[in-house]
């Protein structure tokens, strides 16, 4: 059972990335907008659109009660850093960004993947490179006989994670995603430490909530609202003796903050890995030996 607690990208971390900030037109505070109309401020990196016709010098970052602006999301640029994974950031053949690390960083996933293949590298201060690692996101799990082989149409894994890394304050991170000729996709690039908790138990259990609604009308119909699903995963694990209130430090410190969470790299392709949010953590306390903790995390969309 390990975590991953992402550090806080910022325009300062953000040494250089080759998806441009262009969504939208820039906006202008002469320029009057119409409803519907959608800018971006590049301060804030979002994309805003205007609710009302007639929008003229009304600064979408200090309209806090919406009066004349939404704001709808992250740009695509930024959206791989926003905490969140239903906007993903696209890009026709490659997604490269370059971080300067402001802590330590051990480990980096990436969530919402469609791509071929993912690279990492981490530059020393002087710009010698030290890691690099590419992982392959063909899955093939359903590859099991001859006929499957030649009847298999590809499927890429959504998750990869990169553990080892020896990235200190003032080195390069560096991410590449590869599509080849189609388009590259990812949700969210967590860079951060890992924290390792203890070691997974068979029972930990794998989930979905669906928010879709179902409803009956007055003659006994049936309709259904389709809304949107998120994963859920219960992890059991055992700490020796003695660390559990390092576990309980660890998962209070990331409260209300997103972090990565997952059993292991090789179980990642088992459904065993989630962006997202701990709930409850309970560590039922032993004299000796190991206790046994659990805790729920629920992914964010």
């Amino acid at each position: 059972m390990k975590m991953i607690a992402p550090i806080t990208v910022t325009d300062a971390v953000m040494a250089s990335s080759n998806v441009p900030e262009t969504d939208c037109p820039a906006w202008a505070a002469g320029t009057t907008y119409a409803l519907g109309a959608r800018v971006i401020l590049t301060a804030t990196h979002a994309i805003y659109e205007s609710v009302q016709a007639g929008n003229t010098g009304h600064n979408p970052a200090t309209d806090t009660t919406s009066t004349w602006w939404i704001r709808v999301g992250s740009t695509n640029r930024w959206r791989a850093f926003d905490n969140r994974t239903g906007q993903k950031t696209t890009r026709s053949g490659t997604i490269d960004y370059q971080l300067t690390l402001p802590s330590i960083c051990t480990a980096v996933a990436l969530v919402g993947l469609s791509a071929g293949s993912v690279r990492v590298r981490i530059s020393d201060a002087g710009g010698t490179l030290i890691f690099d690692q590419t992982r392959q996101l063909v899955d093939r799990t359903d590859v099991a006989s001859f006929f499957s082989y030649f009847t298999y149409a590809p499927v890429y894994s959504e998750r990869a994670v990169f553990e080892g890394l020896p990235g200190y304050v003032g080195y390069t991170l560096r991410v590449t995603i590869n599509a080849g000729v189609g388009t590259a996709e990812v949700g969210e690039i967590v860079a951060g430490k890992m924290f390792e908790f203890g070691t997974t138990l068979v029972d930990t259990e794998i989930s979905f909530e669906d928010m879709s609604v179902r409803e009956r009308d007055d003659f006994g119909s049936v309709f259904i609202v389709q809304r949107d699903a998120y994963d859920t995963i219960t992890f059991r694990f055992a700490i020796p003796a003695g660390g559990e209130e390092r576990v309980r430090r660890a998962v209070r410190d990331t409260r209300a903050r997103p972090a990565f969470f997952y059993a292991d790299v090789e179980l990642v392709g088992r459904g065993l890995a989630v962006y997202g949010l701990a709930k409850p953590l309970r560590i039922p306390l032993q004299s000796a030996g190991t206790s046994i903790a659990t805790l729920e995390t629920e992914e964010l969309s």
